[in-house]
């Protein structure tokens, strides 16, 4: 039987993290993208007190209760981190559609961050940042990169890196 952590509790209890993927004012984002897990180590802390004026974007439904009420929006784009084409994904192309959209403040204020998490913050949450940062203007190469020197090891999942590189065939 696998017991928990005692340095961390229960695994609920641990503060979901995220990096800093772009910076607002880059490729013409006026928001700040971050990309991270809800069960991650790495990154800076997503604290739910700071979510007011910020969209989050969860692929795993992981994400604490509080930290979805939080969030100004939060969208749900579940699916599975499995080496196939996420399905339905039509969801994922109208998600990142959005979050292009918003973080360029066509429909008003942009939020002030964009939070794409995960699990862990490494594919899920990888896929969806690198085709948001495709549709900022971002070459597939240069998001692919931005995304493994903010979160070494991520897109480990070769379906999704090739949807990036390649997009749906």
């Amino acid at each position: 039987m696998l017991e928990p952590n005692p340095l961390q509790g229960p695994a609920q209890t641990a503060t979901p993290r995220a990096s800093l993927v772009l910076a607002a004012g880059e490729y013409g984002s006026r928001s700040n993208i971050w990309m991270g897990g809800a069960h991650s180590h790495r990154g800076d802390e997503i604290l739910h007190e700071a979510l007011g004026e910020c969209w989050l974007i969860d692929t795993a439904g992981d994400m604490p209760a509080e930290h979805r009420a939080a969030a100004a929006r939060t969208i749900a784009c579940v699916f599975v981190d499995t080496e196939g084409i996420p399905s339905p994904f039509w969801r994922v192309e109208q998600t990142v559609a959005d979050a292009a959209s918003a973080a360029r403040g066509e429909s008003g204020s942009a939020p002030t961050d964009i939070y794409i998490v995960c699990q862990h913050g490494m594919n899920r949450s990888g896929l969806i940042t690198g085709l948001l940062l495709q549709a900022l203007g971002l070459t597939p190469a240069a998001a692919i990169e931005r995304i493994r020197s903010h979160r070494p090891g991520a897109l480990s999942n070769h379906t999704f890196e090739r949807l990036l590189r390649h997009g749906v065939p």
